[in-house]
């Protein structure tokens, strides 16, 4: 009984992508600011992408995309349209760059990575290009 009341089960069918806590370590039942461990699922790889909410007019339910890899632009995967977080928040990754505003919002667009083949783990970053197409003004 006792092993069986400290045996972990997770909720959902995922992979543990991160563990913060060692063998001996004491857990708090209390909640904390990071979780203990991370899980997900890292098939289909999804994208999240911070448009900027000056350019958030452009994009498009199913604009095709395309995601290069930080470091090697070379390696390329297609992306397809998964849907929109409808609520634009505050930009959280700031380059540190001087022209660059505090207080930009972004739109977060959520794109599927098409290519199963391309070394890529959950959490790092792409370069996104999305197809804004012929937008018309008026």
């Amino acid at each position: 009984m006792e092993i069986e009341r400290s045996t972990v089960r997770s909720p959902i069918d995922a992979e543990v992508l991160q563990v913060k806590l060692r063998v001996g370590e004491f857990a708090a039942a209390a909640p904390s600011e990071s979780p203990l461990m991370v899980l997900g699922r890292s098939k289909p790889l999804h994208v999240r992408v911070d448009v900027d909410e000056h350019e958030g007019w452009r994009v498009r339910a199913g604009s095709a995309a395309v995601g290069r890899l930080r470091g090697n632009a070379e390696l390329k995967t297609p992306l397809s349209f998964v849907r929109f977080e409808p609520f634009v928040v505050p930009k959280k990754s700031l380059t540190g760059d001087s022209t660059e505003r505090v207080d930009t919002r972004v739109l977060q667009v959520i794109y599927k990575v098409e290519q199963d083949d391309l070394p890529l783990f959950v959490g790092e970053q792409l370069d996104v290009f999305i197809d804004a197409g012929q937008m018309a003004l008026r």
